[in-house]
């Protein structure tokens, strides 16, 4: 009985490893989102990305991921060009140029931005910031490509 009870253990110990170890390497799959910038080759400077993953957090102060991009070394012909690694999952991404170089996107007092700003999916404003519905993608396992226009509003 002792044996038995014992083996019964054993399985069950590897079976929890089992499992654990695959929920640390589904934590660990990531994907690459490929940012081609377009709009910008006569800029110098810098581009921030921010990354979000809600509607809840969208184009607020929580990010998944902010990415400072200077301009002359992401320069590929007339893209800037830059890759994100992040988890597999539902993102959305907000990118603005700073035309003055205070790393932060100048707006006016109603809060429209004063410096080109661009939304994943080239999601536009109709009567407000667009919402994260249209800017979100899925990241898979395949890398992805997301084509942005940089505009003034």
């Amino acid at each position: 009985m002792k044996c038995w009870s014992k083996s019964v253990v054993h399985t069950f110990m590897y079976v929890l490893l089992g499992v654990a170890s695959q929920l640390a390497l589904a934590d660990e799959l990531t994907g690459i989102v490929t940012v081609e910038i377009s709009g910008l080759q006569e800029a110098a400077g810098n581009v921030y990305i921010s990354v979000y993953d809600s509607d809840d957090t969208w184009l607020g102060d929580e990010v998944v991921l902010t990415k400072k991009v200077v301009i002359a070394d992401a320069l590929d012909g007339e893209l800037v060009r830059t890759e994100l690694q992040l988890p597999l999952g539902e993102y959305a991404l907000s990118v603005f140029y700073d035309r003055d170089d205070d790393g932060e996107l100048d707006t006016n007092f109603i809060g429209i931005p004063k410096e080109p700003v661009a939304l994943s999916n080239n999601a536009t404003a109709k009567f407000g910031p667009p919402s994260y519905e249209d800017a979100v993608f899925v990241l898979g396992a395949q890398p992805i490509i997301q084509s942005i226009i940089m505009r003034d509003i």
